[in-house]
């Protein structure tokens, strides 16, 4: 999840050291690519939580039985956005930047990605919760739409198939 935060407070650094990351660990995962909210917008899986969900929000059921909770946070209160989306449609892009789409690696499977200057800026958050016994474990959030998971080959054929569907009408954007 660190993925998806610009930064994170020192109160969660210190929970994850105490936890047994190292600064180079936690660096690395702040530095992978990916969608982030802004610092300005929540630094830790709580106050995501707790500024997302005061909003109206649509949930619906993934292909793997996760709840998927979207909203859209007003633009009157978050004019700069929420944060920045790294996946788009390959419609949302120009002929020339199509031109320009290349495939490599991601969580092994083969995935379309293009280099860009800036990530479009979004108002949007999606939220994935896993349903259990007691409740719901968190799973993941991240600005932007809903995407679907990256294929994996441990996944029935029908949901192999959905995914590699999605994933062949969107692209990875990963800054120059």
């Amino acid at each position: 999840m660190l993925r998806h935060f610009e930064t994170i407070d020192l109160v969660t650094q210190e929970k994850l050291l105490a936890n047994g990351y190292s600064i180079s660990q936690i660096q690395q995962e702040l530095s992978l690519p990916g969608s982030e909210f802004f610092s300005h917008f929540a630094n830790d899986i709580n106050e995501l939580l707790e500024k997302v969900l005061q909003y109206p929000y649509q949930k619906s059921t993934g292909i793997n039985g996760n709840h998927i909770i979207e909203t859209e946070l007003p633009k009157v209160e978050y004019p700069c956005g929420i944060g920045t989306k790294a996946v788009v449609t390959i419609n949302e892009i120009s002929k020339e930047q199509q031109d320009q789409i290349f495939y490599e690696k991601n969580r092994n499977f083969s995935l379309a990605h293009l280099l860009v200057e800036d990530f479009p800026i979004s108002n949007q958050c999606t939220l994935i919760l896993k349903p259990i016994p007691e409740g719901y474990t968190f799973i993941t959030a991240f600005s932007g739409e809903s995407a679907m998971p990256i294929p994996d080959y441990k996944m029935t054929n029908a949901q192999f198939e959905a995914c590699k569907l999605f994933w062949y009408k969107h692209v990875f954007l990963k800054m120059k």
